[in-house]
């Protein structure tokens, strides 16, 4: 069963990362491997660069298995409602009353829902009103559709004869709600693929840079007959332009991942395990077109 990562869980999680990610990043510096030098501000060596580059993947590993965690966990709560609902209308439909269908609903497999439910029961039976135990639910849910479903619920079971007709409405309109973002979900997909196809291209772009233009211009600047005309003293060190298109990537990395969970997954944080496996492609790519 997934399993869900409250707020201080998560905030302990960030920092513990944030933390290892950050010193491993200061390594270079604190061991003199990176000195700032004018004008070269950024690190030459692709060695140091690849010491940043994995405090930054570090510090982002654990919290982005987190935020996906709890996505797939938001997720499954919406998808299992509908179904609840409509178990529980069958069951209210065939002459049990709600507090005794939900009872029976706790016992089966409704994803993170069952466990909550169990709960609520516990709750009931030991002296709670339903409305507060539904509720209580529902905060624990911590979905917006999981409290329009435990208000449903309270509202039903006050209706009295009115209960099937308020529950038969109430499937027939969360199931729709869930089809509508299952198929928005699914419409957008596709983006995914092109996202990590321009993070791709913008790799590919910067291999043919560096390797059919601004490495033969390097060599030639480096000529004595160049050298002494002076046509070509602006060029500057090859590695320069290595490592700035290395951080170019890591950067478009970062915000592509980060747009890609917000376009598909409708959640910015549930984007970093994109930006996460696209700057370990980018930090496997530039090693390996150095050598």
């Amino acid at each position: 069963m997934t399993l869900y990562f409250n707020r201080k869980l998560k905030t302990a999680v960030w920092a513990v990362s944030g933390t290892v990610g950050v010193i491993i990043i200061l390594i270079p510096i604190i061991t003199g491997l990176y000195v700032p030098e004018d004008p070269y501000l950024i690190p030459l060596s692709q060695r140091v660069n690849n010491v940043m580059a994995l405090g930054f993947v570090i510090a982002f590993a654990f919290p982005a298995l987190v935020e996906f965690n709890n996505f797939r966990w938001g997720r499954q709560v919406d998808m299992n409602i509908p179904k609840l609902l409509r178990d529980l209308t069958e069951a209210v439909r065939s002459g049990l009353t709600l507090p005794k269908a939900l009872e029976e609903a706790s016992q089966r497999s409704y994803g993170p829902i069952s466990r909550e439910l169990e709960h609520m029961i516990s709750t009931f039976n030991m002296g709670a009103s339903f409305e507060d135990s539904i509720m209580s639910m529902a905060q624990r849910l911590k979905r917006p559709i999981a409290l329009r479903f435990c208000t449903i619920l309270v509202e039903a079971h006050q209706t009295g004869g009115k209960l099937v007709d308020v529950l038969n409405a109430s499937v027939s309109l969360f199931s729709s709600l869930q089809e509508f973002k299952e198929e928005q979900y699914t419409s957008m997909k596709p983006y995914m693929t092109t996202m990590y196809m321009t993070t791709l291209i913008f790799l590919v772009i910067s291999y043919v840079m560096l390797h059919q233009f601004l490495g033969p211009l390097y060599a030639t600047s480096t000529n004595t007959a160049m050298r002494k005309s002076g046509l070509l003293s602006g060029v500057l060190d090859i590695n320069y332009y290595t490592s700035l298109l290395f951080c170019a990537s890591i950067i478009e990395s970062i915000f592509a991942g980060l747009i890609l969970g917000k376009i598909v997954d409708r959640a910015l944080p549930a984007g970093l395990r994109h930006s996460l496996i696209l700057a370990v492609i980018t930090l496997v790519f530039f090693n390996i077109s150095a050598g």
